[in-house]
């Protein structure tokens, strides 16, 4: 049996999210200072906020963003906060040169509305931004195409096989489980695994699947396993039984969340409000990257372990700076 403590995280973990309720619309003016109005000045941007719920982790990207941004030389913040109406009304009384929408309901909801506006998606999966792309635009090509940019909150799969290496350098077998959504990339995992010197041993999670048939053979005969986020259905069918399996047989779980890592996942690699909200703020500081639209893969991310449980499968950790530094140098 797994101890109650990870069972009670799981609970956490699966939880469905809300759906939207309010948007919240904050206008950002980037500017020089000056005496002349955010408003009638045409040399100063602005920037648009769109957030898929008033909760903290949305609210403390749009923060942070607003933070980093007064930091920069030269550059001053003004925001204007509008609840309770509707997308059309704001726009109306606030033109804008780029929207940022955090969150997945807030992108449908712009991609909806005003599907012609440079926008930057942020705080979305790729396979969440991939599906709306679709939906609005016809693929995610013509969504760029359209001026429509995301910076996606999945991790590059290279990062956690390496990181995996570098946690169990003796590992010989990595475990990489798929979903409907992923599936079709991997060709590109298996030969990520091999270029770590491993050999992979995939699993694909569908719906109707039952997940402990299919995940215990791969995760007993595994050295590493590594689940890749999919559609939010499978990732709550699965998390249980590969966390319950990992702990039954001692493997070590590479996990993409802070929340999989503390229900028992060994280590997870993610990127957090900080990470986004950083990248978020490059972004609307080159005005060249919205003009020039396209996908973004995470360009700062966040490694955590789970002491307890390397621990128990007797991994001697190092300072996450130490497996930063390697990840760095492989990467560059």
């Amino acid at each position: 049996m797994m101890p109650l403590a990870i069972l009670y995280r799981l609970r956490c973990l699966i939880k469905p999210q809300a759906v939207c309720v309010a948007i919240v619309f904050l206008i950002v003016p980037l500017m020089n200072s000056g005496s002349v109005s955010a408003e009638t000045d045409p040399k100063k941007s602005r920037i648009l906020f769109v957030i898929s719920k008033q909760t903290a982790i949305y609210t403390q990207v749009v923060d942070l963003v607003k933070r980093n941004l007064r930091g920069q030389k030269d550059t001053s913040y003004q925001s204007i906060t509008v609840l309770g109406k509707s997308f059309a009304d704001a726009q109306v009384t606030y033109a804008s040169d780029l929207i940022v929408t955090v969150g997945a309901s807030a992108t449908e909801l712009v991609m909806k509305t005003i599907p012609a506006q440079p926008l930057l998606a942020v705080l979305i999966t790729d396979n969440a931004f991939s599906l709306l792309a679709d939906k609005y635009y016809g693929s995610k090509a013509q969504a760029h195409k359209s001026q429509v940019s995301v910076i996606c909150l999945d991790q590059p799969i290279e990062r956690s096989i390496k990181l995996a290496k570098l946690l169990v350098p003796e590992a010989k077998i990595a475990g990489i489980m798929t979903g409907p959504s992923s599936t079709k990339n991997s060709a590109e995992f298996a030969k990520h695994v091999v270029a770590a010197a491993m050999t992979p041993k995939l699993v694909n999670i569908e719906l109707a699947d039952n997940p402990i048939h299919k995940l215990e053979p791969i995760i007993k005969d595994s050295d590493v396993f590594i689940p890749i986020p999919d559609n939010r259905l499978v990732n709550i069918a699965t998390a249980r039984w590969i966390l319950q399996l990992s702990y039954r047989y001692q493997i070590p779980v590479i996990a993409y969340s802070k929340t999989y890592l503390d229900a028992g996942a060994t280590a997870a690699i993610f990127s957090s409000v900080e990470n986004v909200a950083k990248q978020t703020s490059t972004f609307i500081a080159d005005e060249k990257m919205y003009i020039e639209a396209g996908a973004h893969m995470p360009a700062y991310y966040s490694i955590k372990f789970n002491h307890s449980v390397a621990g128990n499968l007797n991994i001697d950790l190092k300072t996450e700076q130490f497996y930063r530094n390697k990840l760095k140098a492989d990467w560059e």
